[in-house]
């Protein structure tokens, strides 16, 4: 459908200030309302109190908290079944992917009932804010201010790699990862493609990272141009971001908890995934000899160009040899201050009013923002920027490629592309992903 008439037309500007409205006053509201019922487990006083609502519950509110403890008791019972089989029992193939489309399924279900609660969406903020003071932050990160790379060691003790069984899916062979994170947060999990026929000894491997707020891996498969790169001979291993997915904390959404601590919780996000990733990277390179590509989109993106830049004195193996950057910018704390998403969310404002002034921000800029050059050399650097971009602005993108030196064969520049047009573009046209394969090849 994406790829035919209704992609053409979702793939312009008027897309994206929809999507932005869709978000900040629907999808957020209601995910939080979902998942704060869910924390409460039916109980109405404890759902008002949490989400101090004013007016109480509407009627139609207790069907909907009885139904949503429904789904998640059905949701939660299929996804412990699913690493019993996936981790444990030996079951057949078929048993496998039954059990995986079930854990598929009800999660979506789940995440479906938040239209339930469209009746208290209007009483409810789309974020439960604990933003930082300028001295918050400060004390937080007392102990790196000086050397801020030393926030971004990788650990010195590689955690144990659990491996799956594996399934027969659209793109090739599936198996999942689960091991540790160092600094917290639970497990991370990974989900795995290879093809079917098996790997080359010198075959690429792409770790995607994706965007805020999104859990593709609770929703059922749907078509997806990265894995499909395992048609190309790729290993494709697709990482769950901090705070999403399976790694939510109990009554938080996917990502509220990042926006909702700003400079702290934005760093926090990258100090995790980033050591998450360090992990991940060394794995492969005991796993197979040929490069290890790291891209991703939106905060993927951001991700993956910060740990290319603190990566410098880590061991060899652990840095990336190539990057694919979708919807990025070098332009990190205007992301926060002045990016369309933050702006309707009131971010800047809050902030301002907490003390937050240029001179604090300047003392995150090593945290969050790449400075200096990649360990990745300009011509293994490919960029996709949409040029109306606002929520990662596209200035700041494409100051970052120049003082990277990308070539110009590896910019994918869209004219009239917003932040969400921009990734419709990518599954209509994914012309980056095929220079991306000549890329790897090239080695």
């Amino acid at each position: 459908m994406v790829r035919g008439t209704i992609g053409r037309y979702l793939a312009r500007p008027w897309f994206d200030a929809l999507a932005l409205r869709l978000g900040v006053n629907y999808l957020f509201p209601l995910s939080r309302i979902l998942h704060t019922a869910i924390a409460c487990e039916g109980d109405s006083r404890a759902l008002v109190d949490r989400l101090q609502l004013r007016q109480g519950l509407p009627d139609s509110c207790d069907d909907a908290l009885t139904e949503v403890s429904i789904r998640h008791y059905v949701a939660k019972s299929a996804f412990e079944r699913w690493k019993v089989v996936m981790f444990g029992d030996n079951l057949s193939i078929a048993g496998r992917i039954f059990s995986e489309l079930r854990r598929q399924e009800t999660a979506q279900r789940l995440l479906e009932s938040a239209l339930l609660f469209r009746d208290l969406r209007r009483q409810v903020a789309p974020i439960s804010w604990d933003l930082p003071t300028p001295r918050d932050f400060q004390e937080k990160y007392a102990d790196f201010l000086q050397e801020p790379e030393k926030a971004f060691a990788p650990p010195t003790t590689m955690p144990r790699m659990m491996m799956s069984h594996s399934i027969h899916g659209v793109y090739g062979r599936e198996y999942w990862l689960r091991y540790p994170s160092s600094l917290g947060g639970g497990e991370n999990w990974v989900r795995c493609y290879e093809p079917l026929t098996g790997l080359e000894p010198d075959a690429p491997t792409f770790i995607f990272l994706q965007g805020l707020g999104v859990e593709q891996d609770c929703f059922q498969d749907r078509e997806d141009p990265i894995c499909a790169l395992t048609e190309a001979g790729f290993r494709v291993l697709r990482v769950q971001q901090p705070e999403h997915a399976f790694r939510k904390t109990a009554g938080w959404f996917a990502g509220e908890r990042t926006l909702a601590r700003g400079p702290i919780g934005l760093v926090e996000f990258f100090r995790q995934w980033i050591s998450d990733l360090s992990v991940l990277i060394d794995w492969v390179r005991w796993q197979r000899g040929g490069p290890v590509i790291l891209g991703g989109v939106s905060m993927g993106a951001l991700t993956a160009q910060l740990l290319s830049t603190v990566a410098w004195n880590w061991p060899d193996r652990m840095k990336p040899d190539a990057l694919l950057l979708i919807a990025t910018s070098g332009d990190v704390m205007g992301v926060l201050k002045k990016s369309c998403l933050t702006g309707a969310l009131g971010v800047p404002n809050q902030l301002h009013e907490l003390g937050w002034r240029e001179e604090d921000y300047i003392r995150c800029l090593p945290f969050v923002q790449p400075s200096g050059h990649s360990v990745v050399p300009p011509h293994k650097v490919i960029m996709m920027l949409g040029q109306s971009d606002d929520l990662t602005p596209y200035k700041g993108g494409l100051a970052l490629a120049d003082r990277w030196r990308v070539p110009p064969e590896n910019r994918f520049l869209r004219k009239g592309k917003g932040h969400f047009s921009l990734l419709i573009d990518l599954i209509r046209d994914p012309i980056v992903l095929r220079r991306l394969v000549d890329v790897a090849q090239a080695d």
